[in-house]
């Protein structure tokens, strides 16, 4: 499917299970974006570039991007070029245990948004720390994972890894004294944090 709207990608996740925003997460993006007015934005995980568009297009910001797959970066580029948002993008092909730390160095951002490779989450955000300045925003996506990471019930085999990940993160985050922590029950989980 040639994908150049954001309402093509919509219509091509729910075919090809593309991992894109949830209805609910995309909504309390856009509300913290109007709130915060972010300039510069780094994201973990572009996918297809549905997340990025959306940051762009209810902003006045610039946001480094990072994907390992090249043909959905393909994609997210065709679809910045649609919106005419190329300008502001730098994408970065990769992964992002790789090239993280070359991307960031030197910078900080008013928004991180976290949304690659769950069982990375705690890696991730060590990392950008040192990209953050005392009032940046973190938002991470799937944070309850289907209700699995604060659930009771016995985890099949298949999600064990990326639930006891996910676990150590909110566990991290949730100890620290200098973050402010929020947990959404939307979608399937979002932490919104702030340095304090």
């Amino acid at each position: 499917m040639k994908c150049n709207s954001l309402e093509d990608i919509r219509q091509e996740s729910k075919v090809e299970f593309l991992p894109i925003l949830s209805q609910e997460c995309e909504e309390v993006l856009i509300d913290l974006i109007k709130k915060i007015k972010p300039t510069s934005i780094l994201e973990i995980g572009t996918c297809v570039g549905y997340s990025s568009t959306i940051m762009l297009l209810n902003s006045n910001a610039t946001i480094d991007t990072i994907e390992i797959d090249e043909e959905r970066l393909e994609k997210a580029k065709a679809l910045w070029e649609n919106y005419k948002l190329q300008d502001r993008v730098n994408y970065y092909l990769g992964d992002v245990d790789k090239i993280l730390d070359k991307v960031i160095e030197n910078k900080t951002y008013d928004l991180i948004f976290i949304d690659g490779p769950k069982s990375r989450y705690l890696d991730h955000f060590i990392k950008t720390q040192k990209a953050m300045h005392e009032n940046t925003i973190v938002l991470c996506d799937d944070v309850l994972f289907f209700g699995l990471v604060k659930g009771e019930e016995k985890v099949a085999h298949k999600h064990r890894t990326i639930v006891r990940h996910l676990r150590e993160f909110l566990s991290f985050i949730e100890e620290r004294d200098d973050l402010n922590v929020e947990i959404l029950d939307k979608g399937n989980g979002i932490a919104i944090i702030r340095k304090i």
